[in-house]
């Protein structure tokens, strides 16, 4: 009987281990956004226009996380829009915007914008 007993905890414990970790919905490292490498560009000639495009960009790819505001920071030659987002249960995390002027203004490697 001692050993069911265990087995029972055992197999409940189990159960809600796999259960605590489905709860993530965290996106996988390298996606959009994930770094400054792999920033969503934002086309924009103001930053009412990146404040914008950025809260629907987070409604569309995180519904019901909450962001902090918007912080710009010169890496290198290029400006970011860095946002901080959290949601119940998972680990807060930073989003990185690559804003830009111009629509002709592409990567450094060529590659087109991450697409809303």
């Amino acid at each position: 009987m001692k050993a069911f007993r265990t087995a029972l905890v055992v197999g409940t414990l189990l159960g809600c281990v796999s259960l605590a970790s489905a709860q993530i919905n965290m996106p996988q490292p390298g996606s959009p956004g994930s770094s400054p490498d792999q920033a969503v560009r934002v086309i924009a000639t103001n930053d009412f226009m990146v404040d914008h495009f950025i809260q629907r960009w987070l409604r569309t790819h995180y519904p019901g996380w909450d962001a902090d505001p918007p912080e710009y920071k010169e890496i290198g030659p290029e400006r970011y829009a860095v946002v901080y987002i959290t949601a119940p249960n998972n680990p807060g995390r930073r989003v990185y915007f690559r804003v830009v002027s111009r629509m002709n203004d592409p990567n450094e490697d060529g590659r087109a914008p991450f697409p809303l």
